[in-house]
């Protein structure tokens, strides 16, 4: 298909006047993000290919992060040769891969507490069951002491514990005063039983190959303000049939954290300079931490648009939920199970209901599409197939 707008992304049909008309999304709505949810082959994954494709013919920057590995596929036969030098292939499934990524390194300073809850948020999901107040509380300092640091990694969380020379040098670089008292005084008060499920989580972290070559072995550091500035393609294979679905899910968590974070760092740029940026997350309930959706509307300044995907909303905690659906700019629902679709009903009210959610066809759609920054009324469409 050759679609010649470049500031529209075209994805759907609909029936208007007795003709059906083709329709899209400007570029400066995407950066509102969007929501699209489905029960499985209805049509989805189409909808992000729609969009993955035409970002590729107009030289747009994107990311996707692939829990599957299926989606990279189609995409990468869909990469003309003038595009193949801005593609980065992140396959953290192959143990031979150099590249490396800190999420440490290079953190604006009013952004750092932000980063470490970010953090925590990925610890907490993978150690729910062992989480508690005072794990949070000396993880949380300790983040934020490594972050005030000119290099530092994760496995420095074990050695700041461990060295207390380290520890010292790691003190004296640190900006604000609670996070020093809390090394001059607190620290000290704390038994190696208080520390001791830290060095056991870390510790167990650490253990994942894939986890260790991608934090802290490899040399070849990707930098992902770069990737952003410079439309790059980056594609991120994390198959979770390759690497577990808990290292599946901790890698791409911190990868979105960071890929966010970079953003932010566009600070040092004005509004109108930053280059849009999109990030493709299907089945995106798997990496998504409650503290980076609540980062959705800020995101938008900088340019960093996600465009997110899932099955139903079980897979969500009624928090994150609320914020994704309170914050993202269109909304798409493909058919749903009745539980979803009397949800969805409420928010299509009074256009359509619980009976015509449940019997869409596949690839039809009904949607609340935004438009020069205002959320449409629902109304229905087909998604273009490829």
């Amino acid at each position: 298909m050759n679609y010649s707008r470049n500031n529209l992304t075209y994805f759907a049909e609909a029936n208007r006047y007795s003709r059906t008309i083709l329709f899209g999304i400007k570029q400066e709505d995407r950066l509102l993000h969007t929501y699209i949810i489905g029960k499985t082959g209805t049509g989805k994954t189409n909808l992000l290919q729609t969009h993955i494709i035409q970002d590729i013919s107009f030289g747009r920057g994107f990311c996707v992060i692939d829990i599957h590995g299926d989606l990279i596929k189609k995409i990468f036969s869909n990469i003309p040769k003038r595009r193949e030098q801005d593609v980065i292939y992140l396959d953290i499934t192959n143990p031979d891969h150099n590249f490396k990524f800190n999420p440490f390194i290079k953190v604006p300073y009013e952004k750092r507490p932000l980063i470490a809850s970010g953090i925590l948020d990925v610890f907490e999901k993978l150690w729910k069951s062992a989480w508690g107040l005072k794990l949070e509380h000396i993880l949380r300092y300790i983040l934020l002491t490594l972050l005030d640091q000119e290099e530092a990694n994760i496995s420095d969380i074990i050695r700041i514990m461990d060295d207390e020379k380290y520890r010292e040098e790691c003190a004296r670089n640190v900006i604000n005063d609670d996070i020093k008292r809390f090394w001059q005084k607190e620290f000290k008060v704390y038994s190696k039983g208080d520390l001791l499920p830290i060095y056991n989580k870390v510790g167990a972290f650490l253990i994942y190959p894939a986890i260790k070559r991608l934090l802290i072995d490899n040399t070849d550091e990707i930098s992902f303000r770069h990737i952003m500035d410079n439309r790059k393609i980056l594609l991120i294979n994390i198959s979770k049939g390759a690497l577990g679905e808990n290292v599946s899910s901790i890698l791409g968590s911190l990868i979105l954290n960071s890929i966010s974070f970079s953003a932010f760092s566009r600070i040092d740029t004005h509004e109108m300079n930053r280059v849009p940026f999109f990030v493709y997350l299907d089945e995106f309930q798997n990496y998504t931490t409650l503290s980076l959706v609540n980062m959705l509307s800020e995101l938008r300044k900088f340019k960093l648009a996600l465009i997110m995907a899932h099955q139903y909303l079980a897979q969500l905690s009624d928090e994150i939920r609320d914020a994704v659906l309170g914050n993202v700019g269109t909304v798409i629902s493909f058919r749903l199970g009745v539980s979803d679709a009397s949800y969805f009903a409420k928010e299509y009210y009074p256009v359509f209901d619980i009976v015509d959610i449940i019997n869409l066809s596949n690839y039809d759609i009904y949607l609340k599409l935004m438009i020069d920054g205002t959320p449409s009324e629902p109304f229905s469409a087909t998604t273009i197939k490829w």
